[in-house]
């Protein structure tokens, strides 16, 4: 304590020690009841004694300094606020509310894949009957043309077969005339000379009749083996033109098949790459429904666990404010039973320097003693004849 404070505190020690001296010195009067003559007058001895410095060597001063400091302390926490004396807990949701949303989005992808999945099947089958409608179309159409282009093929090798045959039957007719022309003569001569010889010369008639039969025959073989040359080269032209018909057939079939399939994989292209933007913008419309419920879910789950925050913080300051102030109420009580304390034992203390400051007065016979000094009079310190007392 500093002897400034010290000086506050026992300031009533003055007053207090000048009465026990003034009792003090009156105890020192004659006794019995009868008068005497007045004595002379004498010098008074005054003495000063300084308090705050006598007060703390009293034994019990700690004492008192201890008091004053658990006041000190206990009036430091006294004037601290409420508000300031409550930490709010730390909550962080931040955890809690990641798990919700995990737990959202595992319990309501299963929901959106199978939405997914069944749209995205149901325009699967619809592009898929597009594709097989757009191939019926497409080999019907290839149908149409091959049965026309086989036709018109078939018609061009027919006509030229007729026309073939048409030349050969010309050629025949024309190998006939000219062969029978040519033997014309000759068998005419022949049957002249037959008729001529016939009715003189039996053996001339029948050997004229054998040259007729050999010439005829002759004829006929010529006209024959024309005719049957003829007959081979347009069954070669036949074969031939039936060849060329299979092959051009062929051909026309691996041309149509080929531009069908190019009109299919063009189809088909088309198709998957319209279902493949379809599937895309469906996946991404999911994601926003999705999206949108999560998120109306998660407000509504974090408006819960900001409400339980808000609670749970709620509770903890009543509960906090509860305790602060029964603390303050306890060290309310604990101040005003230091302060009481402190009274007593200030009390204690004034009341041992009143006993030794009179037994000091009467032991040295001082008639005064000061707790202050004055100039204009001389005084005996006895601080520390006090002091000596004290610590006896």
């Amino acid at each position: 304590m500093s002897p400034a404070r010290a000086r506050a505190l026992l300031r009533p020690c003055a007053a207090v020690a000048l009465a026990c001296l003034f009792a003090g010195c009156q105890g020192r009067g004659p006794a019995g009841g009868s008068s005497s003559p007045p004595a002379a007058p004498r010098e008074l001895r005054i003495a000063v004694v300084d308090f705050t410095r006598a007060a703390r060597a009293h034994p019990r001063w700690s004492e008192l300094q201890a008091l004053d400091r658990r006041l000190a302390d206990l009036q430091a926490q006294l004037a601290v606020p409420v508000s300031a004396q409550f930490q709010p807990p730390r909550i962080d949701l931040a955890p809690e509310f990641r798990a919700e949303a995990q737990r959202q989005v595992d319990q309501m992808r299963p929901e959106f894949r199978k939405e997914f999945e069944q749209q995205a099947s149901a325009m699967q089958d619809a592009a898929r009957r597009e594709v097989e409608a757009y191939a019926a179309k497409v080999h019907a159409d290839e149908q149409v043309r091959f049965d026309q282009k086989r036709a018109e093929l078939e018609t061009a090798a027919r006509k030229a077969i007729v026309d073939k045959q048409a030349e050969i039957m010309k050629d025949n007719e024309q190998f006939d005339r000219q062969t029978l022309e040519q033997y014309r003569l000759q068998l005419l001569n022949l049957r002249l000379k037959l008729d001529t010889v016939g009715q003189t010369d039996k053996q001339a008639a029948a050997t004229v009749s054998a040259q007729i039969e050999a010439t005829t025959k002759e004829r006929d073989d010529k006209i024959a083996a024309h005719t049957q040359a003829n007959q081979q080269a347009l069954q070669t032209f036949q074969q031939q033109q039936a060849q060329q018909f299979n092959a051009a057939v062929t051909e026309l079939q691996h041309e149509i098949s080929k531009e069908g399939q190019t009109l299919l994989n063009q189809k088909a292209a088309e198709v998957n790459a319209r279902l493949h933007t379809q599937v895309e913008a469906k996946q991404a419309e999911i994601n926003v429904q999705l999206n949108t419920r999560l998120k109306t879910q998660l407000k509504a789950r974090e408006q819960v666990l900001v409400s339980g925050a808000r609670a749970q913080i709620t509770r903890a300051r009543e509960q906090a404010t509860a305790a602060i102030r029964a603390r303050l109420q306890a060290q309310q009580a604990q101040l005003q039973a230091a302060r009481d304390e402190r009274g007593r034992l200030l009390a204690t203390i004034l009341a041992d320097l009143r006993v030794e400051a009179a037994a000091l007065a009467q032991q040295k016979g001082y008639d005064v003693i000061l707790t202050q000094a004055v100039a204009t009079v001389d005084a005996v310190d006895a601080t520390d004849d006090l002091i000596a007392r004290l610590k006896r």
